[in-house]
């Protein structure tokens, strides 16, 4: 428990500047793709990243919750990391899952900001303004998802 505690602190602590995610270069997985890119074009709408990993039954169940919500929360963008596997590893979950959003491989200073051994699933979800709303630890439901993205009033969910 005081490893995952030590572990959200750390991630909060580095996205205190939660601008910071919408500059780090990553490496995109899901695309053919030799160059570094940012999440800038993500600025100015509520941002779900999701993290996941290969043979991860887990994060295969989230990655479902999040294909349903996009009915039910539209405005809501999501992008998935890549954590712990190569970029091949990833890019064959990806594919296993059938995926639709953009995917990138995490960089260096994502993965010391959550841990070196980070728990996934994991969501880190942004409000508009780029600042940290909330995050999720493991596996969420769909209902749960819903109810937290109205509590931190994300105005992106049709209810």
């Amino acid at each position: 428990m005081f490893k995952y505690l030590l572990m959200g602190l750390c991630a909060l602590s580095f996205y205190a500047n939660a601008q910071s995610i919408y500059q780090e270069q990553m490496q995109r997985i899901d695309i053919a793709s030799h160059t570094a890119q940012t999440l800038t074009g993500y600025k100015g709408s509520a941002l779900l990243t999701s993290f996941f990993m290969p043979n991860c039954r887990w994060c295969q169940r989230q990655h479902k919750v999040l294909k349903n919500i996009q009915k039910t929360c539209p405005k809501l963008k999501t992008v998935m990391l890549g954590v712990q596997g190569s970029k091949q590893k990833l890019k064959m979950e990806l594919k296993r899952e059938k995926n639709t959003f953009p995917a990138y491989l995490a960089s260096r200073n994502i993965i010391n900001a959550i841990g070196s051994k980070s728990p996934v699933p994991m969501m880190l979800i942004f409000n508009a303004k780029g600042d940290l709303a909330f995050k999720t630890v493991g596996y969420t439901s769909e209902d749960k998802l819903v109810k937290l993205l109205n509590t931190y009033q994300l105005q992106v969910c049709i209810i």
